[in-house]
């Protein structure tokens, strides 16, 4: 069954520890969690923070089906291309230790360089880790968003057809809202190349009942036999919320799967 994890996400990382996300998580009945590989949440990315990784979600019954690269502000510059792969080993490392399936990207706008050859950049790095990655049973999954150097989901088609690597995307349902895409039509054209979901508010907020079409996007996903994670990932204001959420994905996944 596809797996209902969250995403430690703005309001979150910073506002609470490692151990206290896992267990808000545990708690609320999520199926796992998505793993950042950043300082917020792995600190040092030491061997000693990994294991306490492993072995807290192994206490609380979580899969990590998917892990951030973290780092994202080093794959669209130029000037950092030195720092990108090392970080990567580190967090392929920590993928392989969690038994996770996807690696996430998300490619943020470059600095001082042009959109171009921001993108190439990006392209370079992706082509070193698409290749490793699917040496260990894993593939990366792009996140689209307006204003990024892919903007959106029919960009992130084009270029995967374009590279010709073995990438995935991942839609999330308020870049899908901002982008004013027909969410069953995008999840019918994404077909095989989606990866994962993630859930938000239209406008960034708890996810709910709001301006997103979410009807259309289960339409869609039922039709393309969608077998990702659902991932929730929203600006978190009460910790409350938390458990509000996994009922509302949940809620999703029943209404997909049935």
């Amino acid at each position: 069954m596809l797996p209902v994890c969250y995403d430690p996400y703005v309001g979150t990382l910073g506002r609470f520890t490692r151990a206290e996300i896992i267990s808000l998580v545990a708690k609320a009945g999520y199926d796992g969690i998505n793993v950042p590989v950043n300082a917020a949440f792995l600190g040092d990315v030491a061997a000693s923070d990994v294991d306490d990784l492993v072995a807290r979600l192994e206490d609380n019954g979580l899969v990590a089906p998917t892990v951030g690269y973290g780092r994202y502000e080093l794959l669209t510059n130029p000037d950092r291309a030195d720092d990108v792969m090392p970080h990567f080993e580190v967090a392929l490392g920590v993928a392989q230790r969690v038994g996770a399936t996807i690696f996430g990207i998300w490619p943020p706008p470059p600095k001082s360089v042009s959109h171009t050859e921001g993108l190439d950049t990006l392209t370079t790095h992706l082509t070193a880790m698409a290749l490793a990655l699917e040496e260990h049973g894993l593939r990366v999954a792009i996140e689209f968003e307006k204003g990024v150097p892919i903007d959106n989901y029919r960009d992130g088609l084009a270029y995967i057809e374009r590279v010709g690597l073995p990438l995935l995307l991942t839609a999330d349902t308020y870049h899908l809202h901002s982008d004013q895409a027909d969410p069953e039509r995008a999840a019918r054209q994404m077909g095989d190349r989606l990866g994962d979901v993630h859930v938000s508010g239209s406008e960034r907020g708890e996810p709910k009942a709001d301006n997103f079409d979410m009807d259309g996007f289960i339409r869609g996903l039922r039709a393309i036999d969608f077998q990702g994670p659902l991932i929730a990932q929203y600006h978190l204001k009460d910790v409350e919320s938390i458990a509000r959420v996994c009922a509302y994905v949940r809620e999703v996944r029943e209404r997909l799967t049935a």
